[in-house]
């Protein structure tokens, strides 16, 4: 998936949202309002905590692969099960920052 694709994915969810709140011209050539900052802090911080579950998800299946591979080839296992630990570490990084950085759901933006 190239940037462009990317951000048309962004625009898509942006104008969805402002069908939602009936914000919309009906005109597809003519730009919705622009959302308010609070708003777009709210989508960054969505998205970034999104990412970060999806990467400890992916760290998981990695470790599990790892974990399988030290079964399936003993002369390796020791090397395998280092990398799996490792992985499980970042998994777990991965989950806090998603914790730390979750929207404020409703709580009014710091300064």
């Amino acid at each position: 998936m190239d940037s462009e694709e990317r951000t048309l994915g962004v625009k898509a969810r942006r104008t969805r949202r402002a069908d939602e709140r009936g914000a919309t011209t009906g005109l597809p050539d003519v730009p919705e309002a622009p959302a308010t900052a609070s708003e777009c802090r709210r989508e960054a911080e969505e998205y970034a905590r999104q990412a970060m579950v999806s990467s400890a998800r992916a760290h998981d299946r990695a470790a599990l692969l790892l974990e399988e591979m030290a079964t399936v080839h003993p002369e390796e296992a020791e090397l395998h099960l280092q990398s799996a630990a490792r992985h499980r570490r970042w998994a777990d990084n991965d989950r806090k920052l998603a914790q730390q950085h979750a929207p404020h759901n409703g709580k009014p933006d710091a300064p």
